[in-house]
């Protein structure tokens, strides 16, 4: 099928010191944090990230990446939702209420939903993935409702499912695939992607998030099946965020000589079109 994405959608970035407005554990080392900046939060997109600087002076240096996981543009505020792993994000959490952060964003391209109000909308989450995710079924759901929206979460328990409550109250449908079946269907979100999509017809877009061998495995049931547009949001490290350093580089289809060239997440992404992608 002809694809039907567009993924090069970019928006204005601002440079703000962002007061932290709400800070809370919602999983087992899940946090969200709500801050405070008219400008970024009515610039951004689904998909988009900002720069995080986690800690004053040089120590450290480099900013932290982090997807855009909800807005309220009435209230000048928007939504990070992060896991602790590393020290940028340790110091994150250690922040409170009334605490400002250097932040720079929007960065980066957009999910495309397309405008057939008649299209499906299959959006799958893995873990953190859930972030960007949740931003995009909201905005689906305002742009052309959710009826024909649904989200697959997916988790190796129950506990670490995220998101599951903010994923309904948007009104989308919701189903979860739990490695040991503790919630939802017994197995991996890409075995109940593929048994979701058969239920389909007409026009399909997929979106997902998350660990990039479950990316890898969307992208593959979505060529296989022949679904028109399927688009990923990459995870990787990050250091300036800006495509100068070219640490975040991800090997895509190219025309030149050898076939495949190398992208930069932070400015070519962190969204593209899975078909871009060479998992070789």
């Amino acid at each position: 099928m002809p694809n039907m994405c567009d993924c090069e959608q970019k928006t204005k970035r601002f440079v703000s010191d962002c007061e932290i407005v709400e800070q809370v554990e919602i999983g087992s080392g899940v946090f969200r944090s709500i801050l405070k900046d008219p400008n970024i939060a009515a610039a951004s997109l689904p998909g988009q990230f900002v720069n995080v600087k986690t800690a004053e002076g040089f120590d450290p240096l480099l900013r932290r990446p982090f997807s855009v996981h909800a807005v309220d543009p009435e209230n000048g505020t928007f939504a990070l939702l992060y896991d602790v792993v590393g020290r940028g994000t340790k110091l994150l959490k250690a922040m409170h209420k009334g605490d400002v952060v250097s932040i720079v964003g929007p960065l980066g391209s957009a999910f495309d939903i397309g405008n057939d109000p008649n299209a499906y909308h299959v959006l799958v989450a893995g873990g953190c993935g859930a972030a960007p995710i949740h931003f995009l079924s909201d905005y689906i759901c305002r742009k052309h409702g959710c009826s024909n929206v649904t989200v697959l979460v997916g988790a190796k328990a129950k506990d670490a499912v995220l998101c599951y409550r903010e994923f309904t109250a948007h009104g989308v449908e919701v189903q979860t695939a739990t490695e040991d079946g503790s919630f939802g269907f017994q197995g991996l979100v890409t075995e109940l992607l593929e048994s979701h999509l058969k239920t389909l017809e007409g026009t399909i877009r997929v979106y997902s998030c998350g660990p990039m061998a479950m990316m890898k495995e969307v992208a593959r049931i979505c060529k296989d099946m022949r679904v028109g547009c399927c688009q990923l949001s990459l995870e990787t490290v990050m250091a300036c965020g800006m495509g100068v350093c070219m640490g975040c580089v991800v090997k895509t289809h190219s025309k030149n000589k050898d076939g495949w060239s190398y992208s930069r997440v932070c400015t070519d992404g962190p969204v593209f079109n899975a078909e871009e992608i060479n998992w070789e």
